[in-house]
């Protein structure tokens, strides 16, 4: 099983269905479309370094939260926050390029910030216990490779199963991703 597949399994679906108003079939198809868009999403902006400033702040903040975000404890407000910080005001668009155009864009839009919240806590957990950058939650550096050769880009590129550095193995999407959101840059 890929680390997004694992991801994606332990996001419990019928929960984010209930906060989201939509039965569990169609928050299922939303979480599989969305969650790789979130983590390509990321790993676009850690390639700018103000990107990955702000994204190793979050990570610091969600270390050690799983548990939580996965029993319910979720915020939407934190879960918009992290969802604008990841996609700034492409979300609409990337919404419906993950729905492939469909009405699942929507849901989509109303599954992503009670969902950001779960990613960013797992890739958070993750990343400082293989050993990332920072080591205090809060306190964590810019994600430059590490000593170990281990960083923040290593980590959602295999959360993503590899491939190109913008979009991991996102195909179009992880194009529009890196198009939209500088993915690129290096």
């Amino acid at each position: 099983m890929s680390e997004i597949q694992q991801l994606i399994g332990q996001i419990p679906i019928q929960q984010v269905a209930q906060q989201a108003g939509v039965d569990e079939a169609e928050a299922r198809q939303a979480i599989e479309a969305i969650v790789p868009a979130l983590v390509g999403g990321m790993r676009a902006n850690a390639h700018d370094p103000s990107g990955a400033q702000s994204l190793m702040g979050a990570l610091g903040k969600h270390q050690g939260r799983l548990d939580e975000r996965l029993a319910g404890s979720i915020d939407p407000d934190d879960g918009q926050r992290i969802v604008h910080n990841v996609f700034g005001d492409n979300t609409e668009q990337i919404a419906r390029a993950a729905g492939g155009g469909s009405a699942l864009g929507g849901i989509i839009q109303k599954v992503l910030p009670i969902v950001a919240p779960i990613v960013i806590a797992w890739i958070a957990n993750r990343f400082f216990a293989h050993g990332g950058q920072g080591g205090q939650a809060g306190q964590a550096q810019a994600p430059q490779q590490q000593d170990d050769g281990f960083g923040l880009d290593d980590l959602l590129g295999g959360v993503l199963g590899g491939g190109s550095k913008q979009g991991g193995g996102l195909g179009g999407l992880g194009d529009l991703l890196g198009g939209l959101l500088g993915g690129g840059r290096r």
